[in-house]
């Protein structure tokens, strides 16, 4: 076969290799980041993280890598929506240590072979040894994606910035150990830093197996909250059932009353009569949103509302919601309605209790909730952290963090406001 087409081929198979390993690499950054629209976003995209993840590593060399690690940068904040800062940078310190040492190892280990066997002027060899060469890291994100995709997917709905932080700062060892090694390594001695490179990609692709091992125990946390949850839901269910089936049982013998009321006359008595009846009747059959297992939640506060005699007033629209999830949701109605009511509690005057809750989704995926509750009791803040006023602080005190955490982890915005008589909550998210 002619050394031209041969060259032609090893060019091509070496071209086509790094487009796969690129392709790869940026699929692992879509489980984590939400791409951009558009129709030049993709080739972009797949076109920059090629470059990022193929470019040669020399020895004591750090001017590609430091470029391979501000363009990786740029094309982040440039191919996926805003937001998510610290994702971003946190898949920088992550992704970069993994793909720079992989090339390194593998072009110092083809660059070793190829003098050992052969001479400078063999350009047929040294054009298969530098285009066959990108074949393993190729084949190492094909498997690194097969292997991590579910897991990056779950740190992504899981995961807040502070875990993304903590993860990210364990990574930062193996980040500064590839400049380190890089910066102290010689041509002729690069090989000894070989199982410092190769500890960097264990240690990352370490840390992310552990990553998603603490996101599987949170996915799973969460899936026992929202099993808690359904469990109160049908526990109030079949409370109102009870109810509605005590109501029915009992109708003949209050329809009679009523009757007899309204023969001796006694009309008055009679409305007060039935209005009961129907406030007992609408009691067992609230609905204030479509989703169930909030409905449940809202229902439980509602109730514990009316019994401590706080004026409420719910106006909630969230049907179809698709932004957050239900656990979500019931945390954030749970903990801000908990503490509303037991700051009403705390009032003497019955006529100053007072709950107003407003919650809204809209159809371009915009989340907003204001609650807005009476209060005398005093407010301690510490550090931005709302200190609870109870004997022991330990065990609350923690509900405005819960939510807090939420809204961090949808990226949106919590707004804590108060005078002398009132609170008011309000989160933003879309």
């Amino acid at each position: 076969m002619n050394g031209n087409v041969l060259m032609f081929f090893f060019y091509s198979f070496g071209n086509l290799m790094n487009l796969i390993e690129g392709f790869y690499y940026m699929k692992c950054i879509d489980c984590c980041l939400k791409r951009r629209n558009g129709r030049l976003i993709f080739p972009a995209g797949l076109a920059g993280y090629t470059i990022v993840s193929s470019i040669v590593i020399y020895p004591d060399d750090l001017a590609n890598i430091s470029l391979a690690a501000v363009f990786f940068g740029i094309l982040n904040f440039l191919i996926y929506d805003q937001g998510q800062t610290v994702v971003k940078l946190a898949l920088i310190i992550i992704l970069l240590p993994v793909s720079s040492a992989l090339n390194f190892l593998v072009f110092d280990i083809s660059t070793k072979l190829y003098f050992q066997y052969f001479t400078a002027d063999d350009k047929i060899a040294n054009c298969f040894f530098s285009n066959f060469s990108v074949l393993p890291p190729a084949v190492f994100f094909i498997f690194f994606y097969r292997a991590f995709h579910k897991a990056l997917k779950k740190m992504q709905h899981t995961f807040t910035e502070r875990t993304w932080c903590l993860t990210a700062l364990i990574c930062t060892a193996s980040f500064a150990g590839v400049f380190s090694c890089l910066f102290l390594s010689t041509d002729y001695g690069s090989y000894y830093i070989w199982p410092c490179m190769l500890a960097c990609i264990l240690t990352n692709t370490c840390v992310l197996w552990l990553a998603s091992c603490l996101a599987d125990g949170i996915y799973a946390d969460l899936e026992r909250k929202n099993l808690r949850l359904q469990q109160n839901y049908y526990e109030e269910l079949e409370k109102n059932q009870n109810q509605i089936r005590k109501l029915r049982h009992d109708m003949n013998s209050h329809l009679a009353i009523v009757g007899q009321l309204l023969k001796k006359g006694e009309t008055e008595n009679a409305e007060t009569y039935f209005s009961q009846i129907s406030s007992l009747i609408q009691d067992s059959s609230r609905r204030f949103c479509q989703n169930s297992v909030v409905n449940a939640v809202l229902n439980a506060r509602y109730s514990m509302m009316q019994e401590a005699e706080i004026d409420s007033f719910f106006h909630i629209s969230i049907d179809g919601m698709m932004l957050l999830d239900d656990v979500s949701l019931c945390t954030i109605f749970a903990n801000t309605l908990d503490n509303a009511i037991e700051a009403c509690q705390k009032i003497k005057s019955v006529q100053e209790r007072k709950i107003q809750l407003k919650c809204r989704y809209t159809e371009n995926g915009y989340f907003s909730f204001e609650l807005v509750n009476s209060r005398n009791n005093e407010i301690a803040v510490k550090k931005g952290q709302f200190i609870s006023d109870k004997e022991d602080r330990r065990m609350h005190g923690i509900g405005i963090s819960s939510v807090r955490s939420i809204v961090d982890k949808y990226q949106g915005t919590l707004d804590i406001s108060y005078d002398e008589c009132s609170f008011k909550v309000v989160i933003l998210i879309g």
